[in-house]
């Protein structure tokens, strides 16, 4: 009993002795040999500030500010190496390695993890069983990633049976797995989690990402991935190459996306909800990240329902659509819509829409049928100016970019056919046979044809042809950005005179529009009547004086009514 309390005491003094000897030695030595043997075994320049050496918890060594490939590479605070007990017991020599904070360039880490993979074993060398990384910032170009957490499991060398990393509190989780040819089997889950900074996809939340493919040393290739994002969905397949800059190919199976979403995202002003669903092929290349929104390539077909659109302030409310279908190709320079079939305010609207992206000008021709024209109407201003069903012929070009200059920034020409419809706060017949001023009352007719040109001086709406039971007119109507009106309608009301048309100025605003008989038709009726007596007098007066105040009154405030542009028919 005695002599074992002996041994106990001297193995406890050569213990002490022994962890005294550590922390004394100098290891700091040591240091230029530690750095030549980790250059050769790494194949980069490596530089260590300092060298300690721990008995407790578990005897390790460990190298403080450690630097790996210069300025671009690998900087790490501290690196604990530790010898694997169980491979001591049965002689052999292992270790195991922890990384803990510090940066890191993606491409100096990936030669990194091959060197451990793929180093011989030599006499008296250590092969690394296990690499942790704890704390790591993964450096990318316009990109940081982490801090990162991960593990290396290798089961000798060349092999690499596993390899686990997550980021930020494991939220997104990646594991390899090898395969021939120097692959790997790779899965990628995160739910909750933000996506790193970059582009205008920046801090993108993440509710749910899945993800199922190979890693190359080229490419990434995803039998099939799927994204959650505040109502966003996206599922498909595709393959990211990444030797020369990045090249990114998917096939779109299933995309849906919240309107107001994706407003959010590309910054546009406009107040759009509604739901937008597509499919098709999508292919990016660029030489980083920040260029593979601005360089992405799309071919495929849209559909987006229940869509309301608040183009301009200006207007009462949001324009609803029920419908849009559309073949759609997206290039870095153009969005064409081609084949577009649209359904709203129980018609329909069909015809190609072209985008310029980089000058950000929206191109339209289109073909209406059968528009209910009063919730239209509805929607723009606050009275119902008129009703009808109508059919049009439009080409319109917009600038994108000033959708707070509504209409200053749309330039619009069309062709247009109302049927069985009503003119408000004017009564056209009352007008002609009171043969004064006239507001109020409502014009009813069969058929109201004409165009509409819209630019920077307001709207202008000629070759105006009004037909119903009661009159015939004619005539043009030009309306300021103020809404003031300003034209001339040659009237005939069925079962008057009926030898010529009254002609009528339009006056007042949009919402308080006047017609009056126009003074040079007053002037010549008195004059003809008072040459040739009433009848063919008053109505060959009347023909005189219309043509006068088309002759002199074709201007508006004092200015020139800017010139009208045609549509092609």
């Amino acid at each position: 009993m005695r002599l074992l309390k002996r041994l106990l005491i001297a193995l406890l003094a050569l213990l002490m002795l022994a962890m005294l000897a550590v922390y004394l030695t100098p290891l700091n030595t040591y240091i230029p040999e530690v750095e030549r043997t980790l250059s050769a075994r790494l194949q980069v320049p490596v530089r260590v500030a300092s060298l300690r050496a721990a008995v407790l918890p578990l005897p390790h060594l460990e190298l403080r500010d450690v630097l790996l490939g210069g300025q671009d590479g690998i900087a790490l605070r501290s690196v604990d190496v530790s010898p694997v007990l169980s491979d001591l017991l049965t002689g052999e020599l292992a270790m195991n390695v922890e990384v803990r904070d510090g940066a890191a360039h993606l491409a100096q880490l990936s030669r990194l993890a091959d060197a451990f993979s793929n180093a011989p074993v030599v006499k008296q060398g250590a092969a690394v069983r296990e690499l942790r990384l704890s704390g790591l910032i993964l450096l990318a170009p316009e990109m940081a990633i982490g801090p990162l957490e991960g593990k290396l499991e290798f089961a000798g060398p060349g092999v690499l049976p596993r390899a686990w990393f997550a980021l930020d509190d494991q939220r997104l989780n990646v594991v390899l797995s090898p395969l021939p040819d120097r692959r790997f089997s790779v899965q990628v889950r995160a739910r909750d989690w933000i996506a790193p900074q970059f582009s205008r996809f920046s801090k993108l939340p993440i509710d749910e990402l899945q993800l199922d493919g190979e890693l190359g040393r080229e490419e990434l290739v995803a039998q099939r991935f799927s994204v959650v994002s505040q109502g966003l969905r996206i599922e498909g397949g595709g393959r990211l190459g990444f030797l020369n800059g990045l090249d990114v190919r998917a096939q779109i199976r299933k995309a849906e996306v919240p309107l107001e979403r994706l407003m959010a995202l590309l910054g546009r002003p406009v107040g759009l909800t509604g739901l937008l669903s597509f499919k098709g092929k999508l292919d990016c290349r660029a030489d980083s990240l920040n260029g593979l929104a601005e360089g992405a390539r799309f071919a495929g077909d849209l559909r987006m329902t229940g869509v309301t659109a608040l183009v301009s302030e200006s207007f009462r409310q949001p324009l609803a659509i029920d419908s849009i279908q559309s073949h759609v190709v997206l290039s870095p320079a153009r969005l064409d819509l081609t084949g577009l079939k649209t359904a709203l305010y129980a018609g329909s609207l069909s015809g190609e829409v072209r985008m310029d992206r980089r000058k950000s000008v929206l191109n339209a021709d289109l073909l209406a049928r059968n528009i209910s024209m009063r919730p239209l109407v509805e929607a723009l201003t606050n009275e119902v100016l008129f009703t009808g069903r109508m059919e049009s012929q439009t080409r319109l070009s917009m600038n994108l970019d000033r959708l707070d200059r509504f209409p200053e920034n749309l330039k619009l020409a069309a062709k247009f056919h109302l049927r069985d419809g009503t003119l408000s706060k004017v009564d056209l017949a009352q007008a002609v046979s009171n043969s004064g001023k006239a507001a109020g009352g409502v014009t009813r007719f069969s058929d109201l044809t004409g165009s509409l040109n819209v630019d920077a001086y307001g709207y202008h709406f000629g070759e105006l042809k009004i037909s119903s039971g009661a009159l015939n007119a004619t005539g043009r109507i030009d309306m300021n950005p103020a809404l003031q009106l300003n034209g001339v309608l040659d009237v005939d009301v069925k079962g008057t005179v009926g030898l010529v048309s009254m002609p009528l100025v339009v006056a007042g605003t949009l919402e308080h529009p006047q017609v009056h008989v126009s003074r040079a038709a007053l002037a010549g009726a008195a004059v003809g009547t008072a040459v040739l007596g009433p009848g063919l007098g008053t109505a060959l007066g009347v023909k005189l004086g219309g043509f006068m105040n088309k002759l002199f009154g074709n201007k508006a405030n004092g200015k020139q009514v800017a010139p009208k542009s045609k549509v092609t028919q």
